[in-house]
């Protein structure tokens, strides 16, 4: 982890303290002309676009008044949306009851419905289907997040 990247986290952590916005990704690829930093953030209900913008504009000010940062950068802070994996506890119960896609470790991918957590599993109700066609029971099993890949929520249209 780089300086600029410490420094950056330990501000965001200061800033959110223990309060409802958590830090879930904060990345610093430096280029050939510009830096960019990228933050994502989340909140249990969600985090809001101005909780963004606030944290935005208290960090860059932060970052110039104390000469963290000489060249020019590009600061994105967003939520991780639903293409981001699940790396959370608090984000795994925020997504209890929708369906997810579970990618093992030299495996196929597995969908079914988080059903819940711990710190070491997750429940998902798998569908049995024959012949890829018609589901003839659904079954509960823990899959350990020692053999995950990574886990989403899928989005589906009802």
């Amino acid at each position: 982890m780089s300086d600029l990247n410490q420094k950056i986290k330990a501000w965001i952590d200061d800033y959110v303290g223990k309060g409802p916005i958590f830090l879930v990704d904060l990345q610093v690829t430096i280029g050939a002309r510009r830096t960019l930093i990228s933050i994502l953030l989340d909140t249990e209900e969600g985090v809001t676009i101005e909780e963004c913008a606030l944290l935005s504009r208290k960090l860059g000010h932060h970052m110039e008044e104390n000469e963290w940062i000489e060249e020019a950068y590009n600061l994105e802070v967003s939520s991780p949306g639903l293409d981001y994996p699940l790396t959370h506890g608090w984000q795994f119960k925020k997504n209890v009851g929708r369906q997810i896609k579970v990618w093992l470790v030299g495996e196929d991918p597995v969908i079914g419905v988080l059903m819940g957590y711990t710190d070491v599993a997750v429940e998902v109700l798998l569908e049995k289907m024959v012949k890829h066609k018609k589901v003839v029971a659904k079954e509960s099993t823990w899959i350990q997040l020692a053999a995950v890949d990574k886990i989403k929520v899928q989005v589906t249209f009802q």
